[in-house]
């Protein structure tokens, strides 16, 4: 048990700075973004002096565990805001209580709330990036691979069953496609996480994680390799799949080096713009490097702007 709390708190250690103002960047706190049984989820927006019109996702989540968007500081995001690019903070539902498909869903309605007031937060709806590390890295690919687009009050209505005078929120009816993805070690593939007949559950330094999927000792292997795959990007790349770049490390513990390989050749197969960027020997995290910062904004700036 005292392995499962320090892994925790490893994974969570990154996003546990302490609040700080930044000067020229106005800090928009505990912005509601949905309801879920009662509960308010909530994100932080750090909006630039001079804004270019980009938003910038960040997922605050580790383990698939979320907190207070309050506790980052806003200095850790001047790669963004000094561009000009306005930050989102979001902070989603935890696991046990939220299983990981309701915080995928989570996570594009924060996306469509962005774009439903994108006038009202100074952004371009059609310029969306979005990033995160381990389970934030996941979120972001899935992001990335399940977005859909805007459809219309009559399909919403039909696909979800609602009758006439059941009220839909409009924010429903808004694209959750982002246009750009860049993240670190995203786990990408739960099916076959180690070697192709492991699942996530049969890793033995991710065991504490598993009950973010709603399996348990009577879920039978097949019952959770499916599971699984209904939560895996590396199974719905498509051709509208955004460009996507990864940061990996080749001595990760908790995420195999070949979950980010096998992602990008499937993200090959369907001729997606993608870059893998290697730390060769790196592990779980390393330390700041101003180049991945530099990376990451480089790559946002060419496909959410054109330059």
């Amino acid at each position: 048990m005292k392995f499962k709390t320090c892994l925790l708190l490893l994974l969570l250690s990154a996003f546990l700075n302490v609040k700080a103002n930044s000067p020229g960047i106005t800090r928009l706190s505990d912005v509601i973004y949905d309801h879920r049984d009662g509960v308010a989820l909530v994100m932080d927006v750090l909006v630039p002096e001079k804004q270019n019109g980009i938003a910038v996702f960040f997922m605050v989540s580790g383990g698939w565990m979320s907190m207070n968007a309050a506790y980052l500081s806003a200095n850790d995001y001047k790669c963004f805001t000094d561009k000009g690019e306005t930050v989102f903070l979001v902070s989603h539902g935890s696991k046990p209580r939220f299983k990981v498909p309701e915080i995928i869903d989570q996570i594009q309605h924060a996306i469509r709330y962005v774009r439903y007031n994108a006038r009202k937060f100074g952004v371009d709806p059609d310029k969306f990036g979005i990033t995160g590390a381990s389970s934030g890295g996941h979120l972001s690919v899935s992001a990335g691979v399940f977005g859909k687009g805007q459809e219309s009050e009559a399909i919403y209505r039909k696909d979800h069953n609602l009758k006439l005078k059941d009220y839909v929120d409009p924010v429903n009816l808004v694209s959750s496609k982002v246009q750009a993805v860049a993240c670190f070690f995203p786990p990408t593939n739960l099916v076959s996480y180690n070697h192709p007949d492991s699942t996530f559950a049969e890793f033995k330094n991710v065991g504490v994680f598993v009950d973010a999927f709603n399996i348990t000792k009577e879920t039978s292997r097949a019952e959770a390799k499916e599971i699984f795959r209904l939560s895996s990007p590396y199974f719905y790349v498509g051709i509208e799949t955004p460009p996507t770049m990864i940061f990996q490390g080749t001595k990760d513990l908790l995420v195999p080096y070949n979950q980010s390989i096998s992602f990008i050749n499937k993200l090959k197969e369907y001729n997606v713009p993608c870059e893998l960027i290697i730390k060769d020997g790196a592990g779980h995290g390393w330390p700041h490097n101003k180049s991945d910062e530099e990376a990451m904004v480089n790559w946002f700036e060419k496909y959410l702007t054109g330059k």
